[in-house]
């Protein structure tokens, strides 16, 4: 791990020299001169893929390497710093060190080691205080400043428009190495797709038809994200992961590393959520669901095609990495035939009906996007994750978490109280004990709950929201909480528009 995230800080160093030559200039201008002084020399020896986004490779590399180094420096630098207590003027010291290193100040007195504490308990205390520093920046900078560009979500808009889609839906599981499922594997804006991640993909069918009634109601009462007469549909997709390197120990731990079964549970889940929809409203309100399998080693994806009528199947599917490979040396437009021929061809040869000719653009858009994902990881990753397992920096429970889009970032869950999400939490926390706490970290957990700011009394309802669900983490979780192994932050956010976390006082 440690290896892994050193290169990974010498890679950063090397590239951040370069791109600080552009520090002033917005993000169309950093790509443009990225691109004039590298040239095709940015092209990996083995990209020849006519589909790669090159330039956008770049820029979320740069963003990924940054942003990881705010939390894999923490430990190191804390450790560092404590070293020097004895000093004069530690507080003062330690605080200048800390902005030096990493860019944050803790209050001085946090500095100050309790008489009832010992130096392991306030080591924990600071390095979860650093973390929850860490998390408040990384937040401000993804709302204010848009690094990823997510907030341009009118291209998005219109291509899934056209494929008759009104509204996104996703659910991937809440496994870190899928935290960056709409981003970068897929590479849509954030801004356009509802996240919620659940263990083992295991969604609420009842919470995504209120969120589909809401939908619905929001095209009927003010036309948007457009009118109702449109003949348009909500898609939800459903997100399993596998691992091909490591398939005993590295799938999903929901569903004991089992492929077939993480696969069986997000179809009966999105089959439920159809037959819901068909049951309460009516056959005209069908909804078009999809079903996609994440190989968490490289990013690559199983995209199980649906027939005519909508219907996936778990023996329908085309593998992205086998298309990338035979789309080598082709021209733009061949490749995107060939998509345009596999999707069809994986259906016809299971004896069943071709998608309808919208979605299947829509699908081949989304399998030509993570071309450049693919690419992403041959080139800097050499093709392979070195951390196929986990190696989230915290859990974050709650809802929103829209500034995490990292893999191996954040073990995060959706849940509106413990009792709901409280398989989701316990997965999190047998995580951590194996990434933290066996190395005397706590464990860092970040609470959030969003508001409405145009409703009278939505904030006042998310903090006290917040502090039910923090005051139950700790109690839950006594043993760990009672050590100091367990530290939690609440957070609350104004979700009707790009606005960063705030920490609850």
């Amino acid at each position: 791990m440690l290896n892994r995230r050193r290169k990974k800080q010498i890679e950063f160093g090397k590239r951040s020299q370069r791109k600080g030559r552009y520090q002033n200039l917005g993000s169309a201008g950093l790509q443009n001169n990225i691109l004039s002084e590298v040239g095709s020399s940015s092209l990996s020896p083995h990209n020849t893929q006519s589909l790669v986004n090159v330039s956008q490779n770049e820029m979320l590399r740069d963003y990924e390497s940054r942003t990881k180094l705010l939390f894999d420096d923490i430990e190191p630098v804390l450790k560092e710093i404590l070293s020097h207590q004895t000093r004069s003027g530690f507080k003062r010291w330690a605080n200048e060190q800390l902005f030096l290193h990493l860019g944050v100040k803790l209050e001085e007195a946090a500095w100050d080691m309790d008489e009832s504490s010992n130096s392991y308990s306030f080591f924990q205390d600071l390095f979860s205080q650093i973390v929850f520093k860490q998390f408040l920046r990384m937040s401000e900078d993804f709302f204010n400043n848009d690094p990823l560009q997510g907030q341009n979500r009118k291209e998005a808009e219109e291509i899934f428009r056209e494929a008759g889609i009104h509204a996104l839906d996703i659910t991937p599981c809440a496994d870190g190495r899928l935290a960056h499922f709409i981003s970068y594997v897929l590479r849509l804006p954030y801004s356009v797709a509802r996240r919620k991640a659940h263990a083992g993909a295991l969604f609420d069918v009842s919470e995504s038809v209120r969120n589909w009634v809401f939908i619905e109601h929001s095209r009927f009462r003010e036309g948007m994200p457009n009118n109702a007469a449109e003949p348009t549909r909500f898609l939800k997709m459903a997100v399993y992961h596998y691992s091909k390197v490591d398939p005993s120990h590295q799938g999903c731990a929901a569903h004991g590393s089992d492929d077939k079964k993480a696969a069986e549970a997000a179809k009966a889940k999105l089959q439920d959520f159809r037959q819901a929809i068909e049951n309460r409203f009516g056959c005209g309100s069908t909804v078009e669901t999809m079903l996609i399998g994440l190989n968490t080693d490289n990013d690559t994806l199983k995209v199980h095609i649906p027939n005519q009528q909508g219907q996936v199947c778990l023996d329908r599917y085309i593998e992205t990495d086998q298309l990338y490979s035979n789309a080598t040396n082709m021209s733009a437009s061949e490749a995107r035939v060939l998509i345009e021929s596999e999707i069809d061809n994986c259906n016809l040869q299971k004896n069943s009906t071709i998608p309808r000719p919208e979605l299947k653009k829509l699908i081949a858009w989304l399998v030509t996007n993570n071309f450049s994902q693919i690419q992403y990881v041959k080139e800097y990753e050499q093709g392979l994750y070195e951390d196929i397992g986990h190696a989230e920096r915290f859990i974050g429970i709650g809802n929103g978490f829209e500034e995490v889009q990292l893999r191996n970032l954040c073990y995060y869950s959706f849940l509106d109280t413990i009792e709901e999400g409280v398989n989701d939490i316990d997965v999190g926390i047998k995580i951590f004990k194996g990434l933290n706490v066996k190395r005397g970290l706590p464990i860092p957990i970040i609470i959030r709950c969003d508001y409405d700011g145009r409703v009278p009394g939505s904030k006042t309802r998310a903090v006290e929201k917040a502090r039910r669900i923090e005051k139950a983490v700790h109690s839950r979780y006594q043993e760990l909480s009672s050590c100091g192994l367990l530290q939690t932050m609440g957070t609350l956010r104004d979700n009707t528009g790009a606005r960063p976390a705030e920490k609850l006082i």
